[in-house]
């Protein structure tokens, strides 16, 4: 059969090595109740049973394309994914992860509803290893505070996301630079182009284990994210490097860390000039300072 020649959806999804949870993946693409999209499979140059698994899967189902690399890294996987795709809209995958089988049905309503939509995604329920498994953070809602979130840590979920392809052409594609912090420092380009839209259930199993790249590349991810968010800082809230430093660190504190002064430095003088407001961010901000005042009683 032919392969979708213009299909809504392309599904992006990089392996390497990854057959001991391939098939759960793969299956709950194939199992969604949105069906009109290709399956973009970037085998990045696999030695374990990883080909044989996919090649048996592609002759079952027409809209699965197998694109095998040599192992040149998730960042040059990604891009080549999303340069091969035929669709406007990228939904991404990862090969150890679950999509729920209304994931993609209930993220392209919720980008029909709002024009301006660049990037969806969605509350996640994490699995795996009972060693790392944690309760999911707090879905964000609103631009304002995920632009807040994105001065400080990635409030976003890789595999959950959909976003626009030209929007993602337009800001320069995934940067090797920042492999590890890929998709941070995409997300941060992406909110100043258009909305971040979202869906606050769980719509993926995010399974983490002793081999996620999370997991084995921590301490490359820490340096760069860093970066990643005073560049943030300065971007969203127009300040020079010395003030985005000690926004950055203000914002990393817990409620018992750092001055009170600091924290009403950051009141005054930061949050005001963010670039997008919300009664959920000013509601955020009132707990947060709640936390604050009662920790020092």
């Amino acid at each position: 059969m032919m392969s979708n020649i213009n299909p809504t959806l392309s599904v992006i999804m990089p392996v390497w090595n990854g057959e001991a949870h391939l098939g759960e993946a793969v299956e709950s693409i194939l199992a969604q109740t949105f069906d009109d999209f290709e399956f973009l499979i970037l085998d990045d140059g696999s030695t374990d049973g990883t080909p044989a698994i996919l090649a048996g899967y592609a002759a079952r189902d027409h809209r699965i394309r197998i694109i095998p690399l040599n192992h040149e890294g998730i960042v040059l996987a990604l891009n080549r994914g999303v340069a091969e795709a035929r669709a406007d809209w990228i939904a991404r995958m990862d090969c150890d992860d679950r999509a729920h089988p209304e994931r993609f049905a209930r993220q392209w309503a919720a980008i029909r509803q709002n024009p301006e939509a660049v990037l969806c995604h969605t509350q996640l329920h994490i699995v795996g290893d009972p060693k790392y498994v944690t309760r999911a953070a707090r879905f964000v809602r609103s631009q304002a505070l995920i632009a807040l979130r994105l001065c400080y840590q990635c409030p976003i979920s890789h595999p959950t996301v959909m976003f626009h392809k030209g929007t993602f052409l337009a800001c320069g594609n995934y940067l090797p630079e920042e492999r590890h912090a890929e998709d941070f420092g995409l997300w941060g380009r992406m909110i100043l182009r258009g909305e971040v839209v979202g869906v606050p259930e769980p719509m993926l199993d995010f399974r983490v284990h002793e081999g996620s790249i999370s997991k084995q590349k921590a301490e490359t991810q820490v340096a760069l994210s860093y970066e990643i968010a005073i560049r943030h800082c300065e971007a969203f809230m127009g300040l020079g490097r010395k003030d985005a430093e000690r926004a950055l660190r203000i914002l990393r504190y817990t409620s018992y860390q750092g001055t009170l002064a600091d924290w009403f430095w950051f009141l005054s003088r930061c949050l005001p000039r963010l670039k997008w407001q919300s009664l959920e961010l000013w509601i955020w901000a009132i707990q947060q300072t709640l936390k604050r005042v009662l920790r020092r009683r």
